[in-house]
C-alpha cells in the first residue's frame, strides 16, 4: 500500500511540474496582442478538450487575473485555460477592453477591435492545441464580465457560454445574439463600482438577466433557493435560476447580499470559479464552432493559384454585405499577415500579396460576422 501511495503521489506531482505557465503574442489589428496560457499536466492532445477563456478587469492585467484557480480545475478536468491582455486606453491611462460598457456616451478602447481579438486568439490556440470547438467559454471580472456579454451577444458562433462577475450589458451594446446562450451571472449587493441595482455602464443585474432569460426562451423562473451560510464572510448568498429554456440553455445568477465589488473564494459560502466550471461543464456549443446559418463552407471558397507565387486570390459568394477578416497563418500558428475586406451580396474576390513571406504550408482563414472557413495553400 505504502508502494502504491508512493507512485501515485509522484505521479501527482509529475503532472503539476508538466502544467506551467506560459506567456505569448501574436499580431493583430496593428497591435502585438498579448495572452496568458495554462496548460495542464493531464493534457496530451489525443483528445480535444475544452478552452476556457478568461477577461481581466479595467486597469488590471492577463498574470493578475491568471490567479482566480481555474488552473487548479484544468488539472483534473483537463481544460486550457487562456488569459489575454487588453490594450491601455489612452485617454484613461488603464488597460480597458471594447466591452459595450459606456458612460455619457463615451466608450474606453471603442475603436478597439476586441471581438476580432478574441475570435483570432481562438484560432491562435486551437491551431496550437486539440481544442474542442463545441466547448469554448468566456468567464471575466467588472469590465472583463461587460466583455463577456459582448461576446455571447457577438461572438456566439464560437463561445458556448459566459460566466460573468460584477458586469452586465454595456449601454453602447446593440445585442442581437440569434441564439439562446447560457449564462451565469454574479453581483453583490453593495458594489459601489457596478451597482446592482443602478449600473451607470449598462443594464442592471435583473434586467440583464431577463433579457438572456427572454433570449433563450425559458418558460420558467426565477426560482431562487439560498445557499447554506458556512462561512462568517458577513455576506449570504441566494442562487437564482431560469429553467424550460430553448436547448436546456438555461440562466443562473448568484446574488451575495452585502458583498462589493469582488470575487469570492475559497472562503466564502461559494467560491466563483468552482461554480463558473461547474456551469460551464453543462454545455456545449450547438452548432461547433461555426454557426449553421453561416451563409459561406470551406467548399464554396477557392483560393488560387494554388501554389501560389507573390500573389493568390480568395474567391468566394456571399449572401449579404458585410466586413471580412482574412488571416494568412504558418504552421506554427502565428499570423503571418492580416487584413480586411468588404464583402459584397453575390461573388467577391479578395487579393492578397504574400511577396514578403517564406515559402511553406499556410492556412488562409476568413472570418464574417456569423462565419468561419479556412483552406490550405502553399506559398512559393
Amino acid at each position: 500500500m505504502k508502494s502504491i501511495l508512493t507512485l501515485g503521489l509522484a505521479l501527482m506531482m509529475a503532472l503539476v511540474a508538466s502544467a506551467q505557465f506560459s506567456n505569448h503574442s501574436f499580431a493583430f489589428g496593428g497591435q502585438t496582442r498579448q495572452y496568458r496560457q495554462y496548460v495542464p499536466g493531464i493534457y496530451d492532445g489525443s483528445t480535444p478538450v475544452p478552452l476556457v477563456i478568461a477577461l481581466h478587469g479595467l486597469g488590471d492585467d492577463m498574470t493578475n487575473f491568471s490567479g482566480i484557480g481555474l488552473n487548479f480545475f484544468a488539472d483534473t478536468a483537463d481544460f486550457i485555460v487562456v488569459t489575454p491582455q487588453a490594450l491601455v486606453d489612452q485617454l484613461s491611462g488603464s488597460t480597458a477592453w471594447n466591452s459595450g460598457a459606456s458612460a455619457f456616451g463615451f466608450t474606453l478602447n471603442g475603436n478597439v477591435d476586441d471581438v476580432g481579438f478574441i475570435n483570432a486568439l481562438i484560432d491562435t490556440m486551437a491551431a496550437h492545441y486539440n481544442i474542442n470547438p463545441n466547448r469554448v467559454y468566456a468567464c471575466g471580472f467588472s469590465m472583463g464580465a461587460f466583455m463577456c456579454h459582448r461576446l455571447a451577444c457577438e461572438l456566439n458562433n464560437r463561445i458556448a457560454a459566459i460566466a460573468a462577475v460584477a458586469g452586465t450589458i454595456g449601454t453602447a451594446l446593440n445585442c442581437q445574439p440569434g441564439r439562446p446562450v447560457p449564462v451565469l451571472h454574479f453581483h453583490g449587493t453593495t458594489d459601489a463600482t457596478i451597482s446592482y441595482t443602478a449600473n451607470t455602464f449598462g443594464l442592471s443585474t435583473m434586467p440583464t438577466l431577463q433579457y438572456w432569460a427572454t433570449n433563450n426562451g425559458c418558460t420558467q423562473g426565477p426560482d431562487t433557493t439560498p445557499i447554506a451560510d458556512l462561512f462568517n464572510d458577513g455576506y449570504t448568498v441566494e442562487h437564482f435560476e431560469w429553467s424550460g429554456c430553448d436547448q436546456n440553455y438555461g440562466v443562473e445568477h448568484f446574488k451575495v447580499f452585502g458583498a462589493d465589488h469582488t470575487w469570492l473564494g475559497t472562503s466564502n459560502d461559494i467560491f466563483y470559479t468552482r461554480e463558473i466550471w461547474r456551469f460551464f461543464n453543462k454545455y456545449q456549443h450547438p452548432n461547433g464552432a461555426i454557426a449553421a446559418a453561416a451563409p459561406v463552407t470551406s467548399q464554396e471558397m477557392q483560393v488560387f493559384p494554388n501554389p501560389s507565387q507573390g500573389h493568390l486570390q480568395v474567391s468566394l459568394h456571399l449572401g449579404r454585405t458585410e466586413a471580412i477578416t482574412w488571416h494568412l497563418i504558418d504552421l506554427q500558428g502565428k499570423t503571418a499577415s492580416e487584413g480586411t475586406a468588404m464583402g459584397r451580396v453575390g461573388e467577391n474576390t479578395i487579393h492578397i500579396n504574400h511577396e514578403d513571406q517564406a515559402a511553406g504550408l499556410y492556412l488562409i482563414r476568413l472570418n464574417g460576422r456569423n462565419w468561419t472557413t479556412q483552406q490550405r495553400v502553399v506559398l512559393e
